[in-house]
């Protein structure tokens, strides 16, 4: 199966885990701006990983920089999004550093 064609998918499933419950991303105390921009960003966070996701299946154990090439996203984008990858149990470090970044591989999900 073609992994580009799963993007979808882990876009629109990517933050129904409890791990990011919603407006995670805006306190109650927020001005309604913030929280419609904590609402924009959850979207951004599931593109994001989709992206990301995407790349580490076609491409294999990759460090940020290198996924930064595939994905069009920057370093910073990458490093943010790999924590929430992680908790979702989507991928994890390998433990070996490239370009001094540490590399990530998918989880093979069975």
């Amino acid at each position: 199966m073609n992994p580009l064609t799963n993007l979808s998918q882990i876009a629109m499933d990517f933050f129904a885990h409890p791990a990011f419950p919603v407006h995670a991303r805006a306190r109650a105390t927020d001005p309604g701006t913030s929280i419609d921009a904590a609402i924009n960003a959850e979207k951004f966070a599931a593109s994001h990983a989709g992206r990301i996701m995407a790349v580490l299946a076609q491409q294999g154990p990759s460090s940020a920089s290198k996924l930064a090439l595939f994905t069009g996203l920057t370093v910073v984008q990458i490093d943010r999004r790999m924590k929430e990858i992680q908790v979702k149990g989507m991928a994890q470090p390998t433990g070996e550093v490239r370009d001094g970044c540490l590399v990530w591989a998918a989880v093979s999900q069975h």
